[in-house]
C-alpha cells in the first residue's frame, strides 16, 4: 500500500484506504492458488495456512508532506496510526474473505480461532518476560476493535497472516 497516495487534507483517507487494502487482500489470496510452486511442501503448506503479507511504502513521503520530522515522537505517534489502520482494514478483510470464500484449513485451533488477535500477543509476550514493565508499547488504540473481533468470531479469517514488514 502507497501510503501517501491514502493522504488527504493532511489525514489518512480511510475510506480510501479500506478500499484498496480489500482490493489487495483480494488480490494477495488469489496469489496462493495460482501462484507456481516449485516444492510441494511449500505449496501444501501455503494452501493450509494462506498466509499473505500486505506491507506499505511511502511512510517517510507522508512525513514529509505532513511537515512531521523523521525522528519526532509526532512521527512514531502518526506510524502507530497508520499501522493500526492498515491491520485493521487487512484483517476485516481476510475475515469478509472467510465468509465469501471459508476459512484457512488450520484455521481451528488458533490464536484467531480462540480470539486472541497480533496486538494481545504482547500480554502474552509481558507474561513470558515477566511483566508488562519489560514491554514498553503504547497500547492504545483508535478503530472499533470489538467489532472487529465479534466479525472475525463469526466468519473466522481467510489467511492466518495478513501483512509483514518489507525485506529492503
Amino acid at each position: 500500500v502507497n501510503l501517501v497516495q491514502h493522504l488527504k487534507d493532511g489525514a489518512i483517507d480511510h475510506d480510501k484506504l479500506k478500499k484498496t487494502i480489500t482490493v489487495a487482500m483480494r488480490m494477495l489470496d488469489n496469489v496462493i492458488d495460482i501462484n507456481y510452486y516449485a516444492v510441494k511442501k511449500a505449496r501444501d503448506s501455503n494452501l493450509r495456512h494462506r498466509p499473505v503479507g500486505l506491507g506499505l511504502m511511502g511512510f517517510q513521503d507522508c512525513l514529509y508532506q505532513l511537515r512531521i520530522p523523521y525522528a519526532s515522537t509526532e512521527a512514531v505517534e502518526f506510524a502507530d496510526r497508520s499501522m493500526e489502520a492498515i491491520c485493521y482494514y487487512a484483517y476485516w478483510a481476510s475475515a469478509d474473505l472467510a465468509a465469501e470464500r471459508g476459512r484457512y484449513s488450520s484455521y481451528r485451533g488458533s490464536l484467531w480461532d480462540r480470539g486472541i488477535l497480533p496486538q494481545d500477543t504482547l500480554d502474552l509476550l509481558a507474561q513470558a518476560r515477566g511483566g508488562a514493565q519489560y514491554v514498553e508499547v503504547d497500547r492504545s488504540a483508535t478503530m472499533d476493535w470489538s467489532a472487529l473481533r465479534a466479525h472475525i468470531a463469526e466468519h473466522g479469517m481467510r489467511n492466518s497472516n495478513c501483512v509483514a514488514i518489507a525485506p529492503t
